[in-house]
C-alpha cells in the first residue's frame, strides 16, 4: 500500500502535502485533535507511518515532546540542520553526523523554543560561536560545548554555551524561564545522545557573574563541586529562580547548565541550571578525586 493510501484508509485527512513521499509536514486530524508529524526524505516515512497508526501520538508513549506536540496549534515548523526535532522523541544521529561529525547531541527544552543540535570542535572552543550547526561561518553561532566538557555527558558540570542578547538568538528562550509561572510550570529538558536520552529537572535560573563557569572551579575533585553548588545556593538574586526540593544537591549528581552570552554593560550571562534525573541506558557515572 502507498504511504498516502496508507493514512486515507486509515482515516486520516491532509490539509497539506507538496508532495508524498518527501513531505516535510503533515497535519492530520484525528480524534478532535491535531498532530504534527515530521520527515525530511523518504529514509524516515516508516517512522511517520508507525505514529499515524498509533492515532497520531495519541496513545501517551514513552517518548518526551509527544505530549507538546498534541497540544500545539497551527503550524510548526522543523528546526535545526537536516530539519531535525527531538518533539517527536527520536533524533537521527546518523543523518545528523553526515551533515556534520561535530555534532553529538539534542538539546530539546519543552516550552522555550529550543530544539537544537549540540556541537563540540575538536580544532577551537570557540569555532561555534562564529559558526552554524553546518559548519559554515555564521554570526548566530550555534549551540555548543568546550573540549573540557566529555561529549559523553559524564562531567559533574556540562555547559552548553549559545546567544541570547535578540530574540532570534538560539537561546534567547532561556529568558523564558524569568518569569515565575513558566519556571514553575516546566520543569524538564531533555539531552538526547546516539545511544542515550537523558533527563533534566530545572532547578534554579539566574544572572550569573560573566566569569568562565567551565574553569571557574576544578569539578575533577570534591571540593571544587562542592564549591560551585555552595555558589548556586549562594546567590541572592531578586530574579533568582530556584525550585523548592533540590536543596540538598552534592557532587555526585549530574549539571548541565545552559548558558547565555555575556551581556556588555552588566557583564553578567543568564544561566538555566538542570539536574540529572533521568539515564535511559544507565551509562552516566564518574570518578571523583578527592
Amino acid at each position: 500500500m502507498k504511504l498516502f493510501e496508507f493514512f486515507t484508509h486509515n482515516g486520516f485527512s491532509f490539509q497539506h502535502a507538496e508532495t508524498v513521499l518527501a513531505m516535510e509536514t503533515i497535519v492530520c486530524h484525528k480524534r478532535g485533535k491535531i498532530c504534527h508529524l515530521f520527515q525530511t526524505n523518504i529514509r524516515n516515512h516508516h517512522r511517520l507511518a508507525a505514529l499515524a497508526a498509533d492515532g497520531c501520538g495519541n496513545g501517551g508513549g514513552e517518548n518526551p515532546g509527544v505530549e507538546e506536540n498534541l497540544q500545539t496549534d497551527g503550524w510548526e515548523d522543523t528546526t535545526g540542520i537536516a530539519h531535525e526535532t527531538a518533539a517527536d522523541g527520536h533524533v537521527d544521529f546518523d543523518a545528523l553526523q553526515e551533515e556534520n561529525p561535530d555534532i553529538f547531541a539534542w538539546l530539546y527544552v519543552p516550552g522555550a523554543g529550543i530544539d537544537l543540535p549540540v556541537l563540540q570542535s575538536p580544532v577551537s572552543d570557540d569555532f561555534y560561536k562564529t559558526h552554524g550547526a553546518d559548519g559554515e561561518e555564521d554570526m548566530g553561532g550555534a549551540l555548543y560545548t568546550e573540549m573540557p566538557n566529555m561529549m559523553d555527558m559524564c562531567d559533574f558540570n556540562t555547559i552548553i554555551h549559545g546567544k541570547d542578547e535578540g530574540e532570534e538568538d538560539l537561546f534567547a528562550g532561556l529568558h523564558r524561564f524569568e518569569d515565575p509561572d513558566f519556571f514553575e510550570e516546566n520543569e524538564k529538558f531533555y539531552i538526547y545522545l546516539k545511544d542515550n536520552v537523558l533527563t533534566y529537572e530545572v532547578f534554579a535560573a539566574y544572572y550569573d557573574d560573566g566569569s568562565d563557569i567551565l574553569r571557574r572551579f576544578d569539578y575533577t575533585t570534591y571540593k571544587g563541586c562542592e564549591s560551585w553548588l555552595e555558589e548556586v545556593y549562594g546567590i541572592r538574586d531578586m530574579g533568582k529562580r530556584q525550585r523548592e526540593g533540590w536543596e540538598d544537591l552534592t557532587p555526585w549528581h549530574f549539571f548541565v547548565t545552559l548558558d547565555g552570552s555575556v551581556g556588555g554593560e552588566s557583564g553578567k550571562q543568564y544561566v538555566v541550571i538542570g539536574v540529572l534525573t533521568g539515564d535511559a541506558a544507565g551509562q552516566i557515572d564518574r570518578v571523583i578525586l578527592n
